[in-house]
Parts: structure tokens; C-alpha cells; sequence
């Protein structure tokens, strides 16, 4: 999607009333934690020179209106609750909220992004599910509301992995419509890759899948292996080491919680599972990292 050009103005217009905000600025990025109360209406415009990034924690039904002039409508709920614009992408439109809209807003630096990344986030992304980008936005929240003398050092960290995830999810949206050789539409492979890391504490069966992609069993069984390159089950068990690899690393939850947490029946079975996928106990893998 082409940008506007950069002489039109930013605007940053809400409607409602503001009845809390929390904002912290760093080097890297700026957080604004805010709720607002609204009639069922709430009017948006929004033009900003950052790529921004929104999370809707309660609240947002849905968005009416035109992106960069392009008409849209956009659903929420409580699983799709991001939405990133690139840099300078006009949003104008209504939102249907009630009674209020609690957000958190990040706006990432220019400069950091571009010496980061190495590329531009060019395309907006609305209404999507990434259960590591809402996770750290929780954490990172909870931080900014009373940072201390490293929450410098923290949000750089933040906004470093927090880039690293939208890059892959734009990468991934970019392939909408497009198809390989029979397999999954990027645009279904994306909604069942959203449901999964949305759901990765519960259980996911082969039919929850086939009924996010709209396909028989036997359908989606081929197309997805000739999309992922492996079976669903594989993937989300994958998906889950992969989730416990990074509790193990970087918390004190003990091995119960995080055999939940990643989607475990119980702590054996996620022993059993995680030493056979990694050659390594969760305990020692633990140890690794934290040496």
C-alpha cells in the first residue's frame, strides 16, 4: 500500500472522553496506557510519523472508515486485538466501543526502526492475534506505570523483540492471496497461525483448525503440510517448546506453570515431550541459560 505523501499533515484525533493515561518515553519508543468513555460511536483520526502499534484490551468491536483512503471494516475481539500502522498511514473513520475502550499504544522511534530492521514496515496490519507481542505488552505496561532507573534498558530489549515479531507478521501479510503449489492461502495459513499462538495453553484439535480455514480434514492435512512443511499437530507442538523455551529462559515460573502455560496435560508429559524435541530436560535447559 503506497503511503501519503510527506508534506500532509499528522493529526491525532480521538473521540470520547479520557478518563486515565500513563506515558513513558525512552530512546526507543513511547507507551501510552489509556481508557477512554465513548457513546457506541467513537470517531478516530489518526496520522502519526511512527510505526504504531495498538493493543485493544477491551473494548474495541469494530472500525469503520478508510485506511491511507482505502474503505474498510476491521472486527475485534479478544483474541484479534493488534492492529500497526507503518509510518505516516492516515486512518480515518468510527470505532463501535462501549462503554469504554482500554488501549495501550506504542509508538516506535523512526531512527531505531530503520537502524534495526534495515527495511520499512510499509503495509497496516488490523485486527491480528500474537500471543508474544500482547504477553510483553503486558509486562511492558506494568513497567512503564512506575519505571525505575533500567526501564531504559528494559524497553530497548522490548522494542528490539517487539520488532522482530512485526517484521515476521508483516512479512507473512504481504503474502495475502498469494498460493504454493496447493497449498493453505497465505491469507487462511495467517488466521490459523493467529488462532494457534492465540490459543497455545489450550487445546487445539485438528477440527478447530479446519474450521478456522474452512476446509475438510483431508483438505487441510495436504495444504498445510505443502504450506508449513509439516503436520498441524507438529507445528503447534513445535510452537509450544518453542513457548517454554522462552519461559524456561526468561522466568522463575516453576516447570508446572510453564508446562500449562505452553499447552501441557501435565509437567511428565511436558518433560518427556520437551527432552525428546530438544535432547535436553527443562531443568537443564534452564540451567544452560541461565549460566
Amino acid at each position: 500500500m503506497s503511503q501519503p505523501h510527506a508534506s500532509f499533515p499528522f493529526v491525532r484525533m480521538v473521540g470520547g472522553d479520557l478518563v486515565s493515561s500513563t506515558i513513558t518515553s525512552t530512546e526507543t519508543m513511547r507507551i501510552e496506557v489509556l481508557r477512554r468513555v465513548s457513546k457506541p460511536r467513537m470517531e478516530w483520526h489518526f496520522r502519526q510519523p511512527e510505526v504504531t502499534l495498538f493493543w485493544f484490551r477491551g473494548g474495541a468491536e469494530d472500525l469503520q472508515g478508510t485506511v491511507d483512503g482505502r474503505n474498510g471494516g476491521f472486527r475485534f475481539n479478544r483474541h484479534l486485538n493488534l492492529a500497526l500502522f507503518p509510518a505516516c498511514t492516515e486512518i480515518q473513520g468510527e470505532w463501535l466501543v462501549g462503554p469504554s475502550l482500554d488501549y495501550v499504544v506504542v509508538f516506535l522511534d523512526p531512527g531505531f526502526v530503520r537502524t534495526r530492521l534495515k527495511a520499512d514496515i510499509d503495509r497496516p496490519l488490523i485486527g491480528f492475534a500474537h500471543e508474544p507481542l500482547t504477553r510483553g505488552l503486558g509486562e511492558l505496561c506494568q513497567e512503564a506505570v512506575a519505571p525505575d532507573n533500567v526501564f531504559d534498558l528494559f524497553a530497548e530489549g522490548w522494542s528490539t523483540q517487539a520488532l522482530a515479531h512485526l517484521a515476521r507478521v508483516t512479512r507473512l501479510a504481504h503474502q495475502e492471496g498469494r498460493t504454493s503449489r496447493g497449498g493453505l492461502p497465505a491469507r487462511t495459513l495467517r488466521h490459523v497461525e493467529e488462532y494457534i499462538r492465540s490459543r497455545l495453553a489450550e487445546p487445539i484439535s485438528l477440527g478447530d483448525l479446519c474450521g478456522v480455514a474452512g476446509l475438510s480434514k483431508r483438505h487441510f492435512l495436504r495444504a498445510f503440510q505443502e504450506s508449513v512443511g509439516t503436520s498441524p499437530h507438529r507445528h503447534v507442538l513445535n510452537l509450544r517448546i518453542e513457548e517454554a523455551k522462552r519461559r524456561l529462559a526468561g522466568s522463575d515460573e516453576d516447570l508446572t506453570t510453564i508446562a500449562f502455560a505452553s499447552g501441557f496435560s501435565h509437567s511428565q508429559h511436558f518433560s518427556t515431550t520437551f527432552r525428546r524435541a530438544t535432547g535436553m530436560t527443562p531443568s537443564a535447559f534452564r540451567r544452560c541459560r541461565l549460566a
